[in-house]
């Protein structure tokens, strides 16, 4: 089965090359190693690899980026890898192919593990969550604040996902820094609106409804084995400080509210409800827990989840809409037409 390995990359030059390098190392090559790079400045030493296609990227935007390497693609399979990932197990490509000898199998979610805390890892400790935890009352309160606790693999409104499930289990969401498609389904009835939000800095999450819309077209399995660790430094443009990334996080939930709503068959106006209710119930937990034990750094995360609860409410009638990506598609393919590897398909028009 072929495959390609497409990587997403902005500034980290040094990390990439690690990358590049484990992966040819592994025991089993992809057809083409595609990096989409949008950094300030090219990157020779990548782009001069015989096994590498290098495409600059017209925008900084990750989730635009993946979908130019989407369409550099000729593989049956796409395997993704943010530039900060790091290989553990050479064997790790055979093991992701394994599923996708079931026709039904559309995607592969591999396990990893986090090298260093990631940025959420700084946010000060909810006592109201530890409560909830614990306390029947607790429980019902988070539940009630559109918080509910969810079946393992399962995904909900406002992103809200069950955790992860048993090795080989279905899942119905994928998580970013790496994961696998099978190409011929990807980008089917997806809501290109998100690339918007993306470029205003106000995404987030794209892997998550990606993964999602993928589910509703085949199975989606999970592989607990870690083949890959994230050396993440929190230099991520997701992560500048605690405000841009709450901002990021509360906005980008009514997306996943209505697209949600859309690819499962519900109603937008419950979901429109119940991100209200969901926005509500976090906010007021934070100013729960600031009462017990304020921190400067909680006050910021509330900070952005209400500027991202206003830009939300103020982006609606795009949030709600449909975007079939024609334009991003018509971007994309002019930046592929700057590189001499790629071989345009008469049928992308």
């Amino acid at each position: 089965m072929k495959f390609d390995v497409i990587i997403a990359t902005y500034n980290r030059r040094d990390s990439l090359k690690i990358l590049v390098e484990q992966i040819l190392e592994c025991s089993c090559l992809p057809e083409k190693i595609i990096i989409v790079d949008s950094s300030i400045d090219e990157n020779q030493e990548i782009q001069s690899l015989d096994s590498v296609t290098y495409v600059r990227s017209s925008h900084k935007n990750q989730p635009y980026q993946r979908y130019v390497g989407y369409l550099a693609s000729s593989s049956d399979v796409l395997i993704y890898f943010d530039d900060d990932m790091r290989i553990v197990d050479k064997q790790c490509f055979e093991k992701i192919l394994i599923p996708f000898n079931d026709e039904n199998v559309v995607g592969v979610q591999p396990n990893f593990i986090y090298k260093n805390n990631f940025y959420d890892c700084q946010i000060p400790e909810s006592k109201i969550r530890q409560l909830a935890q614990n306390n029947i009352f607790f429980k019902f309160l988070k539940t009630l604040s559109g918080n509910p606790s969810i079946e393992d693999g399962k995904l909900w409104l406002a992103g809200i996902r069950g955790k992860s499930p048993d090795n080989g289990k279905s899942l119905e969401w994928f998580n970013g820094p790496v994961f696998s498609a099978r190409k011929k389904y990807l980008y089917n009835n997806f809501n290109f609106n998100l690339f918007e939000l993306y470029k205003k800095r106000v995404g987030k999450a794209e892997d998550v409804i990606l993964g999602f819309t993928l589910s509703k077209l085949g199975k989606v399995i999970y592989l607990e084995d870690a083949y890959f660790y994230h050396d993440d430094q929190n230099d991520s443009v997701y992560s500048v400080n605690f405000i841009s990334y709450s901002e990021r996080i509360s906005c980008s939930r009514l997306y996943l509210s209505f697209e949600y709503a859309r690819l499962s068959g519900k109603s937008k106006v419950l979901a429109f409800f119940h991100y209200h209710l969901f926005m509500l119930g976090r906010i007021g937990c934070l100013i729960a827990n600031q009462f017990i034990n304020f921190e400067r750094s909680r006050f910021n995360i509330m900070l952005g989840y209400l500027r991202g609860y206003f830009k939300a409410l103020l982006s609606i009638k795009t949030l709600i809409s449909f975007d079939n990506g024609f334009n991003e598609k018509k971007e994309a393919l002019n930046d592929l037409s700057e590189n001499p590897k790629f071989i345009r398909n008469p049928n992308d028009k």
